[in-house]
């Protein structure tokens, strides 16, 4: 849980200091008061990283040349000494080439990513609707944050597989283009190895995952739903089946991996794939994406780009058959948002620790028996809780703390 933090020139909040409780706090004001501002200092700190910006220079104010965040952190993570105070500092300057640093208890760190894994904070969000509607790479990026709070070494698998990723698509550009490329085939093939191998590990550790919250998410959404209807969760891998909409998707570098799969057109009502219960080993993945590869070099060559690995992947949650982001209804699709959130508030305290839960205005887009059915498994988690309300008197509980913001 967090304790204290105090704000400085973070967009619109500065010289805002808080004491919070370990039970629910709530922020509330009027729109545009920064309230989820709040909220997103208390993620960054936690987190390492913003949920709003890519970029933490957008979150300096405007009349500022930098932000300074400082927290204090109640943690009883297993792998820690039970009840350890971490005290947490953030630094982002906009002068000269943008810097951000960071501390924790006085120590420097490399950078705020460095935050990450002690102290988790799970985000519940109105947008969270996106991780139904939005692209593969929103599941995927969902996935891969939980992804790492089973393992720090998950972490630097992501880096490593985005890194060579990038790399490879440097050369097939470069290749296109020119008709060769800096380092030649010698380079090219070991790249592909590289990619391969790591691939093959990504591979194992997200269809692992995925197995473990499938029946969560399930579980969840049947509460929320009422018993209404039923939900399935799958991940589908762009290697261990048939070419679909999501493997005609472009993708370049890792910015633009993001765009190119956002930009994809996908068709009406598709529908979902049973998948079998065994997960593989790294081995039939490593056979599978280098078979993968080797029919689509000539194409890649062509295109310049790399056409398949756990970057084209999906998390498919499917409703009568079909996948929501096609056929599902907006009740749906945000009960089943609800439900990936609390999957991962489970999955951050097994392996981590109770997260912060942060919710962002969120029972004014549910329903009363949704907002009773999200109130209650609130309760049950026993997390500390920071809301960010206008209507304090339309929250389905009761607050511990207030904190009031004005314009």
């Amino acid at each position: 849980m967090i304790s204290k933090i105090s704000i400085g020139n973070l967009r619109s909040l500065n010289g805002i200091e808080y004491d919070f409780n370990s039970g629910i706090n709530v922020i509330s004001g009027p729109n545009g008061c920064g309230k989820t501002t709040v909220l997103e200092s208390v993620y960054l700190l936690s987190q390492g990283f913003s949920f709003r910006a890519n970029d933490l220079k957008d979150l300096i104010s405007w009349n500022s040349d930098e932000l300074i965040l400082r927290g204090t952190f109640e943690c009883s993570n297993r792998e820690i000494v039970r009840g350890l105070s971490v005290a947490r500092a953030g630094r982002v300057s906009s002068a000269g080439r943008c810097k951000a640093t960071a501390k924790e208890n006085g120590e420097s760190l490399r950078s705020p990513a460095g935050f990450f894994g002690k102290c988790p904070a799970v985000i519940m969000q109105p947008s969270d609707i996106e991780l139904l509607r939005g692209a593969p790479e929103v599941r995927r990026r969902w996935l891969d944050e939980i992804l790492c709070f089973r393992s720090a070494a998950n972490a630097e698998i992501l880096r490593r597989y985005r890194r060579i990723l990038q790399q490879r698509n440097q050369w097939l550009r470069q290749f296109k283009h020119d008709g060769c490329a800096v380092g030649g085939e010698e380079l090219f093939h070991v790249l592909t190895e590289q990619l391969v191998d790591i691939g093959a590990r990504l591979w194992v550790a997200r269809v692992s995952l995925a197995a473990e919250v499938s029946q969560i998410i399930t579980n969840y959404y049947r509460k929320l739903s009422g018993g209404v209807d039923e939900i399935t969760c799958n991940y589908k891998s762009s290697i261990l089946k048939s070419l679909d909409a999501l493997d005609m998707a472009d993708s370049m570098s890792d910015e633009e991996i993001e765009n190119a799969v956002a930009d994809s057109d996908f068709s009406e009502g598709t529908p979902c794939e049973s998948t079998d219960t065994g997960i593989p080993d790294e081995s039939m993945f490593r056979k599978a994406f280098t078979n993968k590869l080797e029919n689509l070099e000539r194409a890649e060559r062509t295109l310049g780009m790399t056409m398949a690995g756990p970057h084209r992947d999906d998390l498919a949650l499917c409703a009568s058959g079909y996948e929501m982001r096609t056929v599902g209804s907006q009740g749906q699709c945000r009960s089943a948002a609800v439900a990936m959130r609390f999957a991962a508030v489970d999955v951050a305290s097994q392996y981590v620790d109770k997260p912060v839960l942060l919710l962002d205005d969120i029972f004014a887009e549910l329903d009363v028996n949704r907002r009773a059915s999200v109130a209650a498994l609130i309760r049950e988690k026993e997390c500390q809780v920071l809301i960010a309300t206008p209507q304090v008197e339309e929250l389905p509980f009761k607050a511990d703390t207030e904190f009031s913001l004005g314009r």
